[in-house]
């Protein structure tokens, strides 16, 4: 099947492995727990889907927009992602290791606890993303863009490109192992309001 609409279908815990879905409309489907290696979900439309857990090793997604899925603990090795948008995705504990994602956009995406280790993200684009506990270990990082990010043990090691990385507006936390030569300025820790300060109106809402 390829350029179809399936949106909406419900396939948990199918097998749709080396299915050609090339182009498919597939907004809001449930795939979770599925196994799908070496699928073709190039330039296909899978907005608001549930990926969870599922396996797409070696599946291709170039070009494909993944905007808000949940891809939690889902299994994207060795996949293709180039240019693919996976903007405000949950990916918490999905692995990404040795994708091929340069230009890829995981803009807001939350990516605590996910794997990049050995996957090319050159020019990729991380602006405003969750990474805690994020290992980016062995990864091609030439002119990717990590901006506006509380990086929090975030793990670098082996990573190359990092002298073209854009960090504008990040920060390190103390357990980031930032590489020599670059400079990042320290997290400051997040207060939250006290019970007093809350009860007594300290905190005041816009207009008041």
């Amino acid at each position: 099947m390829s350029g179809g609409d399936i949106s909406a279908a419900h396939y948990p815990k199918a097998n749709v492995s080396g299915a050609f879905l090339r182009g498919t409309r597939a907004l809001n489907i449930d795939l979770s727990d599925a196994m799908a290696k070496g699928t073709d979900f190039r330039r296909a439309t899978l907005d608001g889907s549930r990926l969870s857990n599922t396996r797409f090793e070696g599946s291709r997604f170039e070009r494909a927009s993944l905007l808000n899925v949940n891809l939690s603990g889902a299994s994207l090795s060795d996949t293709h992602l180039t240019g693919a948008r996976l903007g405000v995705a949950n990916a918490t504990g999905t692995d990404f290791s040795r994708a091929r994602a340069s230009g890829t956009d995981f803009s807001g995406a939350n990516l605590t606890g996910a794997i990049f280790d050995g996957a090319i993200l050159r020019e990729a684009q991380f602006n405003n993303a969750i990474l805690n506990g994020t290992s980016f270990a062995n990864a091609d990082l030439h002119g990717a863009r990590l901006t506006n990010i509380r990086l929090i043990n975030v793990s670098f090691e082996g990573a190359t490109g990092l002298e073209s990385t854009i960090f504008e507006g990040s920060c390190a936390g103390e357990n980031t192992n930032v590489p020599a030569g670059i400079a990042l300025l320290s997290c400051q820790a997040v207060r939250l309001p006290g019970t007093e300060e809350l009860r007594g109106g300290l905190i005041q809402t816009a207009g008041q």
